[in-house]
């Protein structure tokens, strides 16, 4: 018990310095051998070099049907043919990014050191950059004439499309210790949903930020700043004029998107994100199981533990599986229907091509090739970006 509860800690402390640990509460369950359902093979990978920093922030590629859009930390953009991985267009960019590429229709939204940043997605060039409070963690997101924008000291902005002139700005107060990450706000039918540090969720207007309602998803409990976590940083998702949020030591919910109407609830943990299809409702816990349950109520249709402990990416949705990636690099397809494991391929060993240091936690888990992005689904391909900012094309092959 005491060596459990001291495992906790560190866990949450790395949490409040710098994001999530990569191992979850338990230690990583060994891979176990299975008759693969599904073939899949590795298309192509290109390097863009240092996808997450120390702080452990991952950068999500931008999927188009004919491009792919991927960038580092250290300001490197890259354009590329999403058939065969050829580059089209890179940019170095003077700035640090923090996140994106976010679709801005014809530009690249990135969040930067308290900026954002919109490249034209034709050749790279730097469009505009523009001003904002604080570091943006999450990717911007734009709707009409607006980009919407989640920085980490609690602030919503709405900027101009056009060249990033402030139109709006909308906060929430942010604790003590928080979880290093933002979660994307959701734009949908002129409203903005977003879930803050402080546990709670809000929605604004989009042309102009005015607060809807807001809805607290966890209220904080305990004697300590470490019991009393309750951020919403895990992505959410609205479908159907309905809300679906979860965060950390705190709930899975279901609201209204016109008034923030408790649908349902139910008592979950997660630092990962939401993936919703169809009727079901797909996410990872804290301890790394993946779970589907039903949008309608929130009931549980299966939990799969044979990844338990793996630090799970947030699921993604290809046909009839569910594929996540881990902590080691390997992306794991399940079915949509009972979570029954379909097939299993590591992203590309780069080092072996090209040596470059690696790290090994004392634990003795290689985490080089961890993938802690959000993986990309386009018909049969899956895209990862790993640890080492490495953007890895993978393919379900047909029957």
């Amino acid at each position: 018990m005491r060596a459990s509860a001291i495992g906790v800690v560190v866990l949450l402390l790395a949490a409040c310095s710098s994001g999530p640990s990569r191992l979850a509460l338990n230690p990583p369950a060994e891979l176990t051998d299975f008759t693969p359902a599904l073939a899949v093979e590795a298309r192509w990978a290109r390097q863009l070099g240092k996808g997450v920093d120390k702080h452990l922030i991952a950068l999500t590629p931008l999927v188009e049907r004919d491009r792919i859009y991927a960038a580092n930390r250290k300001g490197r953009v890259e354009a590329f043919e999403l058939d065969s991985g050829a580059p089209v267009w890179r940019t170095d960019l003077e700035a640090a990014i923090n996140g994106g590429p976010g679709d801005g229709g014809d530009v690249l939204l990135f969040g930067g050191d308290a900026e954002v940043l919109a490249l034209d997605k034709v050749d790279g060039r730097l469009r505009w950059r523009a001003p904002v409070s604080s570091e943006v963690l999450a990717a911007p997101q734009r709707s009409g004439n607006v980009v919407v924008v989640r920085s980490v000291d609690g602030a919503l902005f709405g900027l101009d499309a056009s060249d990033g002139r402030r139109l709006w700005r909308y906060s929430q107060p942010v604790p003590l210790l928080s979880l290093r990450g933002v979660g994307e706000p959701r734009i949908a039918g002129g409203v903005v949903v977003a879930g803050f540090d402080n546990g709670r969720v809000a929605a604004v207007s989009l042309q102009d930020g005015r607060p809807l309602w807001e809805a607290a998803l966890a209220v904080p409990r305990g004697r300590t700043e470490l019991e009393r976590l309750v951020d919403v940083d895990a992505r959410l998702m609205v479908g159907d004029g309905v809300v679906y949020v979860a965060g950390y030591q705190g709930r899975i919910a279901a609201l209204t998107l016109d008034s923030g109407r408790l649908l349902w609830t139910r008592d979950f943990s997660t630092w990962s994100g939401l993936t919703i299809a169809g009727r079901d409702l797909y996410v990872t816990d804290v301890e790394g199981n993946l779970w589907a349950l039903a949008r309608n109520n929130g009931g549980t249709l299966w939990k799969q533990g044979v990844l338990r402990g793996r630090s799970l990416s947030t699921p993604a949705v290809q046909g009839g599986a569910v594929v996540v990636a881990d902590f080691e690099g390997y992306v794991h397809w399940l079915a949509r229907e009972d979570g029954t494991l379909l097939a299993r391929i590591r992203v590309e060993d780069w080092e072996a091509l090209y040596p470059v240091p690696s790290y090994y936690p004392p634990n003795g888990y290689r985490e080089d090739r961890a993938v802690l992005a959000a993986l990309q689904v386009l018909d049969d391909h899956v895209y990862a970006m790993d640890k080492r900012g490495t953007l890895n094309a993978l393919r379900v092959l047909p029957d």
